[in-house]
């Protein structure tokens, strides 16, 4: 089987790559995936910029089977780089990808449990989510900074699952499935700059409501399943892989009030 994945060079991504060793696998990264790149295919590929995107579709195969979308960024110098790498860039580049999806193919979307109050929030949403290209969906975060500045990993995030929850429609027309997974804190490279973002109480915090932080593949096994497992009939799902704080936050049983920023307001 092929499959594309993006940011498959390191944390979630390599992990992932790595549990597919048994398929051909197109790697799509800012940087080179070090041993990685013997046994499968990279390109760089900046999701940030939408001719880098374009300059490598040529590159991948006429037919896939998948496409994962993993690459992502906690925070940049300017705040709507961050929406454009989480959310523009991936709409983009599967967008280009689903002419070439096989019929069943599966795209997953690696979103966040900071994603998953999308629905409180989606009258806002819906004007980035209504923007028809990369170029429209990049001018709006510029004509409103003040609202990508507030927390642009929280609104890339939620427009993420949104995104994939309404591209669901398109799935069932076209024969594809698409989902999302939506990860707590996982031990990465990338993690620390959550952490500076949250502070590191609060993320200590985060990480003891489900007994210890993820490893990169305790999520990759979740993506593989939706790539490759007989799961044929999912589409259109937002699976929060978070050690049950989700299901703790929805029960009662995790008590947000609580946390060091609630407690700090």
């Amino acid at each position: 089987m092929k499959f594309v994945v993006t940011g498959g060079s390191s944390g979630l991504g390599e992990a992932l790559v790595t549990r597919l060793s048994a398929h051909e696998v197109w790697i799509l990264d800012v940087k080179p995936p070090g041993e990685l790149a013997d046994n499968h295919h990279y390109f760089q590929t900046d999701l940030s910029d939408p001719e880098s995107i374009d300059g490598v579709l040529e590159s991948l195969p006429d037919s896939i089977d998948g496409l994962a979308n993993v690459a992502g960024m906690a925070s940049a110098p300017e705040p709507e780089t961050v929406v454009a790498v989480n959310f523009l860039g991936l709409r983009h580049l599967t967008n280009s990808l689903i002419p070439k999806l096989k019929t069943g193919g599966s795209i997953v979307n690696v979103s966040s449990v900071a994603g998953r109050e999308w629905r409180a929030k989606y009258e806002r949403l819906q004007p980035v989510l209504n923007t028809t290209s990369f170029a429209e969906g990049l001018a709006w975060c510029r004509e409103n900074s003040d609202i990508v500045a507030r927390d642009p990993y929280t609104l890339s995030k939620r427009l993420v699952t949104a995104h994939t929850l309404r591209a669901a429609e398109d799935g069932v027309m076209h024969g594809f499935r698409i989902n999302c997974v939506s990860p707590g804190p996982i031990e990465t490279p990338l993690y620390p700059q959550f952490a500076a973002l949250m502070g590191e109480a609060q993320s200590d915090w985060l990480k003891a409501q489900a007994g210890r932080a993820a490893t990169p593949n305790d999520i990759a096994e979740v993506v593989d399943l939706l790539l490759t497992g007989e799961c044929g009939w999912l589409n259109g799902v937002d699976i929060p892989v978070d050690g049950g704080y989700t299901a703790g936050m929805e029960s009662g049983w995790v008590d947000f009030s609580q946390s060091p920023i609630m407690q700090g307001r």
